[in-house]
């Protein structure tokens, strides 16, 4: 047992021993205090709870560079927590001693960033502090979490609704509109329902042919506008193979033929520097023009010979227009200018939708779709164009 003795400058020393059996004290200003810090460190023992009150003096700093240097997370993941680590956590709790971070600390910090940051980005912030001492407590350096308990501000926002092309749409507008050396990228994102990453790290190896299947085996993967090839896909399930429609199948026959006899490593779609795609290149470069052009985001039309009107959306959704003297410089206007539009992803939300309304079975769409669950299929994929409404309500038309 512990015991409280006097000090020669009046205090109070709260003496104890460890559950090393190492002696241990600590001074108090009163004895009350003093035998009160005693009750607890006797209790914790009592429990295996026991923590040292001298590790607690450790530098926040000190043990985060540890718990980076320990985990186990994929490259993006990595460098996301680091850099939220160097821009707001440690210039913040660095030079702090783990255990002086308190609960009412936490939340002053957080409702400071909560004025300069969006909530999304608070909450990330704030995960990556509430990680770090998590690992504080398994190691034994403190006894609770101070982050526990502290409200954070609402990352609720309305969810974007997923758009479905109609198949017409597609073949009829959309992909004629595609840049030439695109349409295959887009045929095979329609055709496929490939997620960006999986459509951009496709390698010719993986595309057979004669039997008509991709296999995704491999995703590209931006960090910082840096690409690279990750050697798996996002899931277990992403592993699969996927037949070609016969339209996707002539696309890939003609960029096959235009690429000569490609290395099964080499990518079907690469820069012009033969680097993987970016994606935001793609889609400011290509994506948003081909929507332009297809009539799916604003219009440009020719009113006049050498006359082009360009017209388009902003966030309110009111209509604005302007002439140009070149289709080119219209359609560049309404690609920088135009709110919403179609998003590449859209075309795995069709993909899904058009499966689903030819009653191709659920759990076939699942395994195509690369998704652990049929529940996942059903919940985020398969939503209907205008005219599947039709077909349901139709079920009821003859009461026999």
């Amino acid at each position: 047992m512990g015991h409280v003795s006097p000090t020669p400058s009046g205090k109070f020393r709260a003496n104890w021993r460890d559950p090393a059996n190492n002696q241990k004290a600590k001074t108090f200003k009163t004895q009350k205090e003093a035998k009160a810090f005693l009750a607890e460190i006797e209790s914790s023992k009592n429990h295996g709870t026991y923590i040292d009150p001298q590790v607690g003096k450790l530098l926040f700093a000190k043990h985060a560079e540890g718990w980076l240097a320990g985990r186990h997370v994929e490259v993006r993941t990595h460098e996301r927590t680091l850099s939220v680590m160097r821009i707001h956590v440690l210039p913040q709790w660095g030079s702090w001693p783990l255990a002086n971070i308190d609960h009412r600390a936490v939340q002053e910090w957080v409702n400071a960033l909560s004025r300069k940051l969006a909530p999304a980005s608070v909450a990330k912030c704030f995960g990556v502090l509430s990680m770090v001492m998590d690992s504080a407590i398994y190691a034994r350096l403190i006894g609770i979490n101070p982050c526990k308990g502290v409200n954070l501000p609402s990352t609720h926002k309305p969810r974007r609704p997923a758009q479905a092309l109609s198949r017409a749409d597609f073949f009829e507008r959309l992909l004629p509109a595609t840049a030439p050396n695109y349409r295959a990228l887009v045929a095979l994102a329609a055709g496929t329902g490939l997620r960006w990453g999986e459509a951009a790290g496709l390698a010719w190896g993986a595309v057979d042919l004669d039997a008509g299947r991709v296999r995704v085996v491999q995703v590209v993967i931006e960090s910082g506008g840096v690409r690279s090839i990750k050697p798996y896909p996002k899931s277990r399930a992403g592993v699969r193979s996927i037949p070609l429609p016969a339209f996707l199948m002539t696309e890939l026959a003609q960029l096959r033929a235009a690429a000569g006899q490609p290395r099964p490593t080499a990518l079907l779609f690469t820069s012009r520097s033969g680097q993987p795609l970016l994606r935001s290149t793609f889609r400011r470069q290509v994506w948003r023009p081909a929507l332009v052009r297809a009539g799916l985001l604003g219009g440009v039309t020719e009113p006049r010979p050498g006359a082009w009107l360009a017209s388009w959306p902003d966030t309110e959704g009111i209509e604005h227009a302007k002439e140009f003297g070149a289709e080119r410089e219209a359609v560049e206007h309404v690609v920088m200018n135009a709110a919403g539009g179609l998003h590449f992803h859209d075309l795995r939300h069709s993909y899904a939708t058009w499966l689903v309304s030819d009653n191709v079975p659920v759990n076939i769409v699942r395994a195509v779709m690369g998704h652990e669950s049929t529940s996942t299929t059903l919940n985020l994929y398969t939503h209907a164009p205008s005219e599947y409404h039709g077909r349901v309500t139709g079920v009821f038309d003859d009461p026999r």
